[in-house]
């Protein structure tokens, strides 16, 4: 049986949660051992943690087209420019508060200097290509693309084949993931055999399979729920999964491996992962775990877009005067981030969501009834990155 009420899914909410808790787990070892001389780094969370932000992905592509489909399923049409005001207010304003923020509190840090290359690259989100002020800000880069283009693609799609406009999804994406895959084997390594990740791993073009996978489930799951049905009862599906967890645990996310056709097998078993988190409850411990997820992962674009602010203004400070422990100043990363990334979705998200929902709502013209979603549960709606909800 579907978690589906109304427009929530607690499942993949619970999902959200997990992949932000592998990124804060992942982002908290990096700034552990960057910040202070110590082995937190190696810990197999940290090590593991980065293949997250690729389950964001997958949500992401699914929770995205599934509006856009739902929308054509309800109006035959696909109104992309409701589509593009809605997702902006969605992204921007928390977005560009961080920048702000940012700027602000690193002009009275001694010593900062500010970069103009790099604000620019932050405002026009390239900085999937360019290095920017945030690092962590490359996939929120990736989605933008991906919305960008996503209408584009399924409206071309309508008006080829009015009957059935997106039966060649799978052909679509076939070709989308072949070809990423053959950039990620082309693109150059250094002779010393590093890597920079605005060459290899960042790029929108280089990741954008991801993403189209999740498009692709959510238009089995709409349009052939028969195949979608085989998807999630495939046994073979736990088998793609254990190997995703076996791969993640063999390479780093330095090794070319990783790169090249290590970013497909990890998609492919957190697209299957999405998948069965959609069509099942589960058992009851697995429902009770995924409510208390939940709660945190309806508020996880906050939660990721503030975390690398937190641990490097907030928690750079304590550390600076010796204030807390290596270990303390781990978990502090971690839990810290996500109670800062409420309190700011609060002050700033859910506020400029009430407003977009009253001036322009899902379907045009339409009032908010007593069986609409609040802003609140609009958070859970669509993911980023999964990170970037309705």
């Amino acid at each position: 049986m579907s978690l589906l009420t109304g427009q929530r899914n607690t499942n993949l909410d619970a999902l959200r949660a997990i992949a932000i808790l592998m990124v804060l787990g992942c982002h908290a070892g990096m700034a552990i051992a960057l910040l202070h001389a110590s082995a937190f780094y190696t810990v197999y969370w940290a090590r593991v943690g980065w293949a997250g932000v690729d389950l964001f992905f997958v949500l992401s592509g699914f929770l995205i087209s599934g509006l856009l489909f739902k929308g054509y399923q309800e109006r035959r049409r696909i109104d992309t420019s409701r589509f593009y005001i809605r997702r902006g207010l969605k992204i921007w304003p928390a977005f560009y508060a961080l920048i702000v923020t940012g700027l602000l509190v690193d002009l009275v840090r001694p010593g900062h200097h500010f970069s103009i290359k790099r604000l620019i690259v932050e405002l026009f989100f390239v900085q999937d290509y360019f290095q920017g002020i945030w690092g962590i800000t490359w996939s929120v880069a990736v989605e933008e693309h991906f919305y960008l283009i996503l209408p584009l693609v399924l409206l071309l799609m309508i008006r080829r084949d009015r009957e059935k406009p997106f039966a060649a999804l799978p052909y679509v994406f076939a070709v989308i993931a072949i070809l990423a895959l053959v950039c990620r084997f082309a693109v150059g390594w250094k002779q010393d055999g590093t890597i920079d990740p605005w060459t290899c791993q960042f790029p929108t073009h280089l990741r954008i399979d991801g993403l189209m996978f999740g498009v692709l489930l959510c238009y089995y799951q709409r349009f052939r729920p028969n195949i979608f049905g085989r998807i999630v009862s495939w046994r073979g599906g736990w088998i793609v999964i254990a190997a995703t967890v076996a791969l993640l645990s063999t390479f780093p996310l330095e090794s070319r491996h990783m790169h090249t056709w290590g970013f497909t097998v990890v998609y492919l078993g957190a697209g299957l992962l999405v998948a069965k988190a959609v069509a099942s409850e589960g058992p009851r411990p697995v429902r009770v775990v995924s409510s208390m997820l939940a709660r945190i992962g309806l508020y996880s674009y906050s939660i990721y877009l503030w975390h690398m602010f937190f641990v490097w203004r907030v928690l750079g400070v304590l550390l600076h005067f010796h204030v807390l422990s290596p270990v303390w100043l781990y978990w502090c990363s971690i839990i810290g981030p996500i109670l800062f990334g409420i309190a700011a979705a609060k002050a700033i998200e859910i506020p400029v969501l009430r407003f977009r929902d009253r001036v322009f709502p899902t379907v045009p013209n339409s009032g908010v009834t007593s069986n609409a979603p609040t802003s609140v549960e609009r958070l859970a709606e669509a993911g980023s990155g999964g990170v970037l909800p309705d």
